[in-house]
């Protein structure tokens, strides 16, 4: 259920360009549209392609808080690699949040200063609060660390990063379609990339010749190498909610795991969290259901209005993958759920490397191990997905197909007709019989049920119950069969 407004009718769109254009940006999210701008802002014609609509994916569902402090990222960094990459990576983001700041005072985005908090439950929590603390202090945040906390859901420590941003995401996409237009780039949305060569894009609305491809795509579309392969995908819950006392000042997330993300919003308190591996959990409904019971355990009374779920991408690597996949195409994503500062900083790397220039970057990698971790990463993904497919096949412990009289609305079951694994679902008294194998690379397909979707646990492609491409790497959509096949 969508909280923050559509955008569509506030944007001017356009057909797709029948001439060279110099740089086609495909995707029409934060990321994706900084760059356009940019781009744009040079005098080079660009292009933006979007599958859906602006916004569409995770830039239209984010909780848009923006900070540098984020969680206990640096001292993650600094343990997984060092602590200088924990310190590109804040510069990387600092530099972000200051392109976003300054776009949003020049363009009348409302955008409201406020604290950013990492907050701590248990004393294994407050040790992690105090270790990032130290390592903040030391790269130049000047944070605050307080050992009592007055909110009443932030129990041993909290760490305090004064002056960070929080806005409306909707507010910040119309501003930045709005700028691109205005610099001479066109939107085309609704128009599928099914296809490329070289730098000829092939859509479902005919080709876009570029001299130029920028993937801003989550994930890089049509990619079954290494970068899609070291990129994680995980959907996260959020809950809109009416309550009765005052709304708390400030972004919280908390430093435990599942985590639990807090801001107010349009007279709303917003709680979000309870992540996990796309693909990997069916019961998705009872990750809503911890999100009210913990809205209601702490704000008596707490009444859910929306509640919807968004998708973001982990490198293996744990920095953000800024890179050339081939002459002419560039990919930025894997931001980890903290893109708000992170796109615009991706952005200017993006034109850097179209430029021929050196990026700065979120953080040099190359010497700390990555392979190895990408390598158990993939074999557990490998191992999941090898279960997964061998319940498919078998039936496993799922109602088959067969059984698709007794699903109730919503419901779904899974099977096979011959060797190939299919499902079925229930969906406005439609039911829906499709291939459960992804599009994409393969990937043996699980029912989300609080978002009526097949899922992918390898790349987090999604598809509708009928089988239409929903987001990620996947571009085709899913055969249908027949009932009796």
């Amino acid at each position: 259920m969508r909280f923050w407004r559509d955008v569509s009718g506030e944007i001017t769109v356009s057909p797709l360009p029948t001439s060279l254009v110099d740089v086609a940006v495909v995707g029409a999210g934060f990321t994706g549209l900084t760059t356009a701008l940019l781009l744009a802002r040079t005098g080079r014609r660009v292009a933006v392609v979007e599958a859906r609509h602006v916004g569409a994916g995770a830039s239209g569902a984010t909780t848009a808080k923006t900070s540098l402090l984020q969680n206990t990222r640096l001292t993650d960094l600094a343990d997984q690699h060092s602590p200088e990459v924990a310190a590109q990576y804040l510069a990387a983001n600092r530099h972000g949040l200051e392109w976003l700041t300054e776009f949003c005072t020049a363009h009348d985005v409302p955008a409201e200063r406020t604290p950013a908090v990492t907050f701590a439950t248990t004393d294994d929590g407050a040790d992690a609060v105090r270790r990032e603390y130290e390592l903040a202090r030391e790269l130049g945040l000047d944070v605050e660390l307080d050992e009592h906390p007055g909110e009443e859901f932030a129990t041993h420590a909290a760490l305090r990063l004064p002056e960070m941003l929080q806005l409306d995401p909707a507010d910040l996409l119309v501003a930045l379609c709005r700028a691109l237009t205005e610099a001479g780039g066109t939107i085309t949305d609704h128009t599928r990339v099914t296809g490329i060569d070289g730098t000829t894009l092939r859509t479902d609305a005919g080709d876009l010749r570029a001299g130029q491809v920028v993937l801003a795509t989550a994930s890089p579309i049509l990619d079954t190498g290494r970068v899609t392969m070291s990129l994680s995908p995980e959907r996260s819950y959020l809950g809109a909610y009416e309550v009765t006392g005052p709304l708390p000042e400030g972004m919280y997330i908390s430093a435990e795991s599942p985590t639990i993300s807090v801001r107010a919003a349009a007279g709303r308190l917003l709680v979000g969290g309870q992540g996990h591996p796309t693909g990997q959990e069916t019961r998705t409904q009872e990750r809503l259901a911890a999100l009210d019971a913990w809205a209601e355990h702490h704000f008596p009374g707490a009444r859910r209005t929306h509640g919807w779920s968004a998708q973001d991408y982990h490198p293996v690597g744990g920095v953000p993958v800024v890179e050339k996949l081939s002459d002419g195409v560039v990919f930025a994503g894997g931001y980890s759920k903290w893109g708000m500062a992170a796109a615009p900083a991706a952005a200017h790397m993006l034109v850097d490397l179209l430029d021929g220039r050196e990026p700065e970057t979120f953080g040099d990698t190359t010497l700390s191990g990555t392979a190895g971790t990408t390598a158990t990463t993939l074999a557990k993904a490998a191992g999941h997905a090898a279960a997964h497919l061998a319940r498919a096949v078998t039936g496993g412990d799922t109602r088959g197909p067969d059984d698709s009289s007794t699903l109730d609305e919503g419901d779904a079951a899974t099977g096979r007709a011959g060797a190939r694994p299919v499902g079925e679902a229930v969906v406005d008294g439609k039911t829906c019989r499709v291939s459960l194998l992804c599009t994409h690379m393969g990937g043996p397909l699980a029912w989300n049920e609080a978002e009526q979707s097949w899922d992918c646990p390898l790349h987090g492609s999604r598809f509708t119950p009928e089988g239409r491409v929903i987001e990620g790497p996947a571009v085709k959509d899913l055969p249908q069969l027949p009932k009796d096949e």
